[in-house]
């Protein structure tokens, strides 16, 4: 294994496989190893860690670093960080990469400083040469993307979902496996776990999702988000929803889209009732096509949609949805993009 590699963290996705943000990661990774002209492995941790070992010598790596320990078998902040330090004085890398989750949001500081590295979150974009990599991210509400460079390592990045393509699979397997065993003693857990809440609702997760169907405050309520439900499930997206829904009570928080709620970057991003603060657009605006249905036509949306209908959702939602079910047919309930 070559020292100051570039280290990539796995996390699971939906069915217990590869999250999209990590192959995602892993393509972004190759990128930054060719240009660092440097190895590249991933790091994956948890319990029964050895069938995601497995997939990810599909996925053109040098080495595949595992940690298996019961105490990992459930995200917990302080074990996960002791776990990747372990990893990390094993290894020695020269940049670690992680997606932008809610997992790295509490974990890629904390990495930082406890090996006194560089930090740059949220980043869309790799460039540079064995001289100086650049590390892009928008700033400023997305109205500015900003290019970051470390003077040193090691350095710690996090990337925006959807940002990078997804590393391709290959039929053949590379890449070595070592199994590492940290000691997790639990004087080690600062932070106490009084619940796990499990999400319960069908369809694809929101940060992976192709289409979102998204509503804001203009939706008056609950009753307005089971259309919005309806269309999603018919086009086999996600519900999204801008922050005033969210703090209302009208869908959960993990629905919320923006600068403080998921990022995320479809093929389709239906906005119904959202007016279009630059925090919400912060959120969605790696959109590839946006449609806005808003009453209002100076609503701000509007500048950044590609197509827009100007009129009250509870009449043009019901006629989407209809017209849409009509061109589907008996039996059809997807939309392929």
């Amino acid at each position: 294994m070559k020292k100051n590699s570039v280290l990539v963290l796995i996390e699971s996705g939906e069915h217990e496989g590869l999250a999209a943000v990590s192959r995602e990661g892993l393509s972004a990774g190759r990128r930054l190893a060719e240009i660092l002209d440097t190895g590249l492995c991933a790091c994956v941790l948890g319990h029964a860690v050895e069938e995601a070992a497995r997939e990810l010598g599909h996925y053109r790596l040098d080495t595949i670093i595992t940690v298996n320990h019961p105490r990992l078998e459930h995200c917990h902040p302080d074990f996960t960080l002791a776990a990747l330090l372990t990893v990390c004085t094993d290894v020695e890398p020269g940049a670690i990469l992680m997606g932008q989750t809610l997992l790295s949001l509490d974990l890629a500081p904390r990495l930082a400083c406890a090996l006194d590295a560089g930090l740059v979150t949220d980043c869309v974009g790799i460039e540079g040469d064995t001289r100086q990599v650049e590390f892009i991210k928008p700033v400023y509400s997305g109205n500015i993307l900003a290019r970051l460079a470390f003077t040193s390592g090691p350095y710690v990045a996090t990337l925006r979902p959807r940002a990078f393509e997804g590393a391709p699979r290959q039929e053949e397997t590379t890449g070595k496996i070592i199994a590492l065993s940290p000691e997790l003693d639990a004087a080690l857990e600062q932070t106490t776990v009084i619940e796990r809440v499990t999400d319960q609702d069908q369809g694809p997760a929101l940060g992976e999702a192709d289409i979102v169907v998204a509503g804001g405050r203009g939706m008056g309520g609950q009753e307005g988000f089971r259309q919005i439900t309806q269309l999603a499930g018919l086009l086999n997206g996600a519900v999204g929803a801008s922050r005033p829904p969210c703090d209302l009570g009208w869908v959960p928080p993990s629905s919320q889209v923006g600068q403080t709620g998921e990022i995320v970057a479809p093929s389709l991003y239906i906005a119904v009732g959202i007016s279009g603060s630059t925090q919400h657009i912060a959120g969605m605006a790696g959109a590839r096509t946006v449609i806005a249905i808003n009453k209002d036509p100076r609503a701000n949306i509007f500048k950044i949609a590609d197509f827009g209908v100007v009129g009250d959702y509870t009449e043009v939602l019901p006629a989407f949805t209809q017209g849409l079910e009509d061109m589907l047919g008996p039996g059809m309930r997807e939309v392929k993009p």
